[in-house]
């Protein structure tokens, strides 16, 4: 036997073993309908892709393999590219989920008059993380700390209306319950930090209706009518919950988990979010405004120690917005929670 028939062997028995291999898993994770739509699917882009080979040859004046054999070499080619896909994508989920999950910076800062702990967060993320969060503000609250977060206080039904409008999105109150559904992680549940030790705790964010007060006359004319009817993201959650079954949910939140490691851990990724919303004038208001409402309520407290917990990507313009009004705010330690483990 010839090497080139022993190296085509080696292809065939390769291609036979990996689709046994990848069926009876997708068998096990979606039973019979996934598996046999699958194989449909490619039975399709088998004959469409011997279609187009064909005629690519004739084209060249060159000649075309039959069928049989470039049903194998087609086999060959795909399994691999799924292997490889299979390969880099569950890697790099476990190597974020398991090996290096992305840490959650908690700053302290002074300006040799005020200390503050500044808690980096976000509306989903893991049980153990707002538990943490909780028992460490209950300890600096028996230290004399107050508290303030970021919460969007209560608005009018028509300004919310033109908000869902404004990013496109319907907004309202089970989204982030959703969200946290398709991530395996739990939604921001503030009331567990209110009330802890004392009543000290202080709303420092905007209104719903402040918002769009600030937006008015901001918003960009041609875009403003573009797509009036908002998407209403929470059925959609609710109808990609409800379509999978345990298995296929599991392995959909594993790679949620990932990706939600991946876009903490990546300022640049971060950046390509803030860049491309949909509304980033809207965007860039919702972020500067509370900014400038958080670094002015620091700065004018009589507070002078203050436990705060807001979003992450305040944490920048805040501290800048500090050091122009005195220099002397610094940045004193630097600690990290592990928020998806």
């Amino acid at each position: 036997m010839s090497y080139k028939s022993n190296i085509n062997n080696l292809k065939q028995y390769f291609s036979v073993t990996f689709f046994i291999s990848f069926w009876a898993a997708i068998f096990y994770i979606s039973w019979i309908s996934w598996l046999l739509s699958l194989i449909f699917s490619m039975c399709i882009y088998l004959l469409l892709a011997y279609w187009i080979y064909t005629i690519w040859k004739s084209l060249r004046k060159k000649v075309a393999l039959n069928f049989v054999d470039f049903w194998k070499y087609f086999l060959y080619k795909v399994s691999l590219w799924l292997l490889l896909s299979i390969v880099i994508l569950w890697g790099l989920s476990y190597y974020k989920n398991e090996i290096s999950p992305t840490p959650m910076p908690t700053y302290f800062l002074s300006n040799w008059e005020k200390k503050v702990v500044f808690q980096a967060m976000s509306h989903i993320w893991s049980e153990s993380f707002y538990k943490t969060i909780q028992k460490s503000l209950k300890q600096k609250k028996h230290n004399w700390y107050v508290y303030y977060f970021e919460w969007v206080k209560p608005w009018t039904q028509q300004n919310m209306n033109k908000f869902n409008e404004a990013i496109w999105v319907k907004f309202d109150k089970d989204l982030y319950e959703n969200f946290s559904k398709l991530y395996w992680v739990v939604h921001q549940d503030n009331s567990i930090y209110i009330g802890l030790v004392n009543n000290k705790d202080y709303n420092v964010d905007l209104s719903i209706d402040e918002i769009m007060k600030f937006y008015k006359g901001k918003e960009d004319k041609k875009q403003k009518y573009k797509n009036t009817e908002s998407i209403d993201i929470n059925s959609e959650i609710v109808k990609t919950l409800t379509s999978l079954n345990n298995k296929e949910l599991s392995i959909l939140r594993y790679i949620n988990k990932a990706l939600l490691n991946f876009i903490i851990w990546s300022e640049n990724t971060q950046n390509i979010v803030m860049d491309n919303f949909a509304n980033k004038k809207l965007f860039d208001i919702i972020l500067d405004k509370r900014n400038e409402v958080l670094s002015k309520k620091i700065i004018e407290s009589r507070n002078k120690k203050i436990f705060i917990t807001y979003w992450l990507l305040h944490f920048k313009w805040v501290f800048e917005l500090l050091q122009k009004s005195d220099s002397n705010w610094k940045i004193t330690k630097i600690t990290y929670l592990y928020p998806i483990q």
